[in-house]
């Protein structure tokens, strides 16, 4: 970045210009950040980008101008704006550039397209093409130039307090006008000791996930000589969610399981859940368990219709838990874990939460899960799991914000022609600073 950019960049954090509003009701012109390490697009790296696309498309469809900073490889119905490539990047500093800043070449990276990209927002809301920027990046720089923008900038706290987090929070928490919000209640808590935050529960689309409501059809074709109950875990098969709790509790309840997900820590997948597998074909004429690989979400909507219900062994406080809303979409109950936000979305009428690593209670699970109603389950899915229970969560905060924004700009208004009107009073010789419009009465003060 050359000097003359630096210092256009802080001179653009400085502007007080007044911005012109919509008024309420009318279409936001929204700017979204997300996270710039992997693309906005099918098969999501993980359910950050999920969450991002969907919020980018809802808004969208609901007439809202968005524009999205992301990867480039990203895939959106907003208007892509394409974060810094690595070649660019490589292209514009030194190759040992960071070493001289003290830092990775990564962080350098990081730090450089997320000044680029808040730089691009700025000047375009010194034009008026901005009422309302969303942070989704988990990176310190948006965090921190989000200033300039007030209550008008929101950040979401989708994981654990990061590093990255972690350095705009101990700033932060001795005062920002900018917003947060966390995606449960039990997330907002964890930042609680930093700053506040209003709670908007991820969403899914869970008119994408077909379900069949009436009972567990089973899976008679592919396990011949078994009834009708059967039991699904999915996810990344890695110690912390916890695979082999599940496998444990259906050997010792004799209920079947089938399991899918990528190997994500193969160490754990070898010492833990292999010989679990091998355990069960060698007792077993006709196993319990059956691996299944890593499964397309098609693949997971029809294991998920029909399963008796899910398992959710996670060991690890999860901000959220995008499996049980996909779970209830399908209209599957769940027996799970009391962790992190999981009692927050599974409720006693659409499954059973025990005590972290309680076998006795989750086995107990077995037998109440039954009494679940599935159409419960899937009317849950869509009161509360939604796509668009998500962003009407976030645009009643965003016209609040832009609402107040513009109650602010009245008031000001009004104390300036009170102002003007007491000096006009006071001195009948001047001549009288009458502006026929905002625009007058602002450059009379010497606002622009």
């Amino acid at each position: 970045m050359s000097c003359a950019n630096a210092i256009h960049f802080v001179d653009a954090i400085s502007s007080s210009n007044a911005r012109p509003t919509p008024l309420s009701g009318k279409p936001l012109r929204i700017a979204i950040i997300a996270h710039c390490l992997y693309p906005i697009a099918q098969p999501y790296a993980g359910g950050l980008e999920m969450i991002t696309q969907l919020i980018c498309d809802e808004l969208v469809a609901q007439g809202h101008d968005v524009l999205l900073y992301a990867h480039e490889d990203s895939q959106t119905q907003a208007t892509l704006l394409p974060f810094l490539t690595r070649a660019e990047f490589d292209a514009t500093v030194y190759d040992n550039e960071h070493e001289s800043l003290g830092m990775s070449r990564e962080e350098m990276y990081q730090y450089l397209v997320y000044q680029s990209a808040l730089r691009d927002i700025i000047e375009r809301d010194e034009r008026g093409e901005i009422d309302i920027v969303h942070n989704h990046s988990l990176h310190h720089i948006p965090m921190m130039t989000g200033q300039a923008f007030g209550a008008r900038f929101f950040t979401t706290f989708h994981t654990p307090i990061f590093p990255q987090l972690r350095l705009a929070l101990l700033t932060l928490r001795h005062g920002t006008k900018t917003q947060f919000t966390a995606v449960s209640e039990h997330q907002q808590q964890l930042f609680s000791e930093f700053v506040p935050s209003h709670v908007v529960y991820n969403g899914i689309d869970v008119a994408s996930f077909m379900t069949d409501i009436e009972s567990a059809t089973g899976f008679e074709k592919d396990f011949d000589g078994y009834d009708d109950e059967v039991y699904f875990w999915y996810g990344r098969i890695c110690p912390e969610k916890g695979t082999h709790l599940a496998m444990q509790y259906c050997m010792e309840a004799g209920k079947r399981l089938i399991i899918a997900g990528p190997k994500s820590n193969e160490d754990y997948f070898n010492e833990q859940v292999a010989p679990l597998l091998a355990k069960d074909r060698k007792n077993n004429t006709q196993p319990l368990f059956d691996y299944v690989g890593h499964v397309t979400k098609d693949e997971i909507n029809r294991y998920l219709c029909q399963a008796t219900a899910m398992l959710f062994t996670s060991t690890w406080d999860e901000p959220y838990g995008l499996t049980l809303a996909e779970s209830l979409a399908c209209g599957t109950p769940v027996i799970g874990f009391d962790v992190g936000a999981s009692a927050e979305i599974v409720t006693p009428d659409t499954g059973v939460i025990v005590p972290k690593e309680d076998k006795a209670a989750f086995i107990q699970g077995f037998a109440e899960i039954k009494n679940i109603s599935r159409q419960a389950c899937r009317k849950r899915a869509l009161a509360f799991c939604s796509v668009s229970a998500m962003v009407d969560g976030y645009l009643q905060l965003y016209q609040a914000a832009v609402a107040n924004r513009q109650q602010q700009r009245l008031s000001h208004q009004k104390d300036v022609r009170q102002t003007l009107t007491t000096f006009n009073n006071l001195n009948g010789k001047a001549k009288p600073l009458v502006g026929s419009d905002n625009e007058s009465i602002a450059m009379s003060l010497g606002e622009r």
